[in-house]
C-alpha cells in the first residue's frame, strides 16, 4: 500500500474546510478535480488515500522531479546517480586585517576613501558631487560554458543618503573601475534595485517591481547580496531569498564579456555628509567544475602565435626541439601582462606544468629558428 507521501508526489492537494471538516481534494497539475475523500480515523486514512490512488489512476512508480529554489530541476545519470557540483572561488578574498592586498582587490578614489578597517573593506563617500571611493577585483571570473557564476557580498551602510548611490556586484569595463556591463545592486538613498548593464546601457528594476519574494533589509544591518548569472537569466538574492529574477530571451544582458570583476563603488551625487559603507567580504565563484578539457597547438619557428580569445586556462608547454625563447602574454596581442618567459634553447625535451588561469587571452611569442612546442590549454 502506497504510503501518504508516496501519493502525495507530483499532485496537488489541499484540506476542503468549507463543505466537510476532513474532506481531501486531490487536483492534478492543471488544477483540475480529480478525486476527494475524507480522512476519519487515524487507521483509515491510508485505506481511504489508496482508494483515491486507484481513482486517479497514480502509481508508486511516477516520476518525481526535485527542484531548487531557483525552479531547476536536480538531474541525474542514466546508471541512477545523483549529478552534484562543486563551489570554486574564482575571484575576492578575505579583507584580513587592516592592510588592503593589491594582489586581490585594486581601489581608486577621488573626494572619498578606500581603507581596510578590522577585516572590513570600507568605502567612505566624499562631500561633495562627483567624489567616489571604488574598488575591484583585478583578476576576472572566467566564465566556462555549462556553469553558472555567484557574486556574494555581505556590507552595510551606516546611513542613508539620497546624494549617494552604491553599487555592487558583478560588472566589467575596458577601462576599469569605470563598468560598461555587468549585474549588480544599486542602493540610493533607502531604495533598492537590480540592475544589469550591456554596453554602458543599463536596465534597472526597483524593488517595487520585483518579482520574487522581497522584504525590505535593514540597510543598517549586514545583509547578504548575491548575484547569480547565467547566459539567459540572472537572480538577484538578499539574505537567501530570490527577491528578482531577469529572463532574457531575445537579447543577452551583457555585450563586452561574460568575464567579471567583482566590483563595488560609492559615488556622491550631492553634498552628503562623509558616511561609511562597510563590506564584509565579496567573491565571485563558479557552481561546476574549474577545468574542462583542454586543446593543444603545436608551434615551430619564430613568430606570434595568438592561440585563444578570451579567458581560460594555461595547462602546460612541452618543448619538443629548442629555440631560444617563448613569452606568454595574457592578452590577443604580444603585449600586455607577461605570465613567463620560457628558456627553450635546452637540447633536451621538457614540458613545464602552469596549470594556471589568464584573463584576457593567450598569446605565444617564440624566438629561435629551431623552436618546436606545443601549448595544451582551455
Amino acid at each position: 500500500m502506497a504510503s501518504i507521501r508516496d501519493f502525495l508526489s507530483g499532485i496537488f492537494w489541499k484540506i476542503d474546510t468549507i463543505s466537510q471538516a476532513g474532506r481531501v481534494t486531490i487536483y492534478d497539475s492543471a488544477g483540475v478535480e480529480i478525486a476527494t475523500g475524507v480522512l476519519a480515523t487515524a487507521a483509515k486514512q491510508d485505506l481511504i488515500l489508496t482508494e483515491l490512488q486507484l481513482k486517479a489512476n497514480l502509481t508508486e512508480t511516477q516520476p518525481v522531479q526535485n527542484k531548487d529554489k531557483y525552479g531547476n530541476t536536480v538531474d541525474g545519470t542514466p546508471n541512477s546517480e545523483l549529478l552534484t557540483t562543486s563551489k570554486i572561488k574564482l575571484v575576492g578574498e578575505i579583507f584580513d586585517g587592516n592592510v588592503i592586498d593589491t594582489s586581490f582587490w585594486t581601489t581608486s578614489s577621488s573626494g572619498g576613501s578606500v581603507a581596510q578597517v578590522n577585516s572590513e573593506m570600507v568605502l567612505t563617500s566624499g562631500t561633495a558631487a562627483p567624489n567616489y571611493a571604488r574598488f575591484y577585483t583585478p583578476q576576472r571570473a572566467i566564465w566556462v560554458t555549462g556553469t553558472s557564476n555567484k557574486f556574494r557580498t555581505q556590507m552595510r551602510i551606516d546611513a542613508s543618503d539620497n546624494d549617494l548611490t552604491c553599487r555592487f556586484g558583478a560588472g566589467w569595463g575596458a577601462a576599469m573601475p569605470t563598468v560598461t556591463d555587468g549585474a549588480y545592486f544599486k542602493i540610493e538613498g533607502n531604495t533598492i534595485s537590480v540592475n544589469t548593464m550591456a554596453a554602458t546601457v543599463e536596465t534597472s528594476v526597483p524593488s517595487g517591481s520585483f518579482n520574487g519574494t522581497y522584504v525590505a533589509p535593514t540597510f543598517t544591518d549586514t545583509n547578504t547580496y548575491e548575484v547569480l548569472y547565467t547566459l539567459r537569466r540572472v537572480y538577484f538574492l538578499i539574505n537567501n531569498v530570490i527577491v528578482h529574477t531577469a529572463t532574457f530571451n531575445t537579447t543577452n544582458w551583457t555585450s563586452g564579456t561574460n568575464n567579471f570583476h567583482a566590483f563595488a563603488d560609492l559615488t556622491n551625487t550631492g553634498a552628503s555628509a562623509a558616511i561609511p559603507y562597510t563590506f564584509r567580504m565579496m567573491h565571485i565563484c563558479r557552481l561546476g567544475e574549474y577545468q574542462s578539457m583542454p586543446v593543444y597547438k603545436r608551434i615551430t619557428g619564430v613568430g606570434t602565435t595568438v592561440c585563444k580569445l578570451g579567458g581560460g586556462m594555461l595547462h602546460a608547454i612541452i618543448v619538443g626541439q629548442p629555440g631560444t625563447l617563448c613569452t606568454i602574454y595574457d592578452n590577443t596581442s604580444a603585449s600586455g601582462a607577461v605570465i613567463n618567459a620560457l628558456d627553450t634553447s635546452s637540447t633536451n625535451a621538457f614540458d613545464v606544468d602552469y596549470h594556471g588561469p589568464f584573463y584576457n587571452g593567450l598569446t605565444i611569442v617564440t624566438t629561435g629558428g629551431g623552436t618546436d612546442l606545443t601549448v595544451y590549454y582551455q
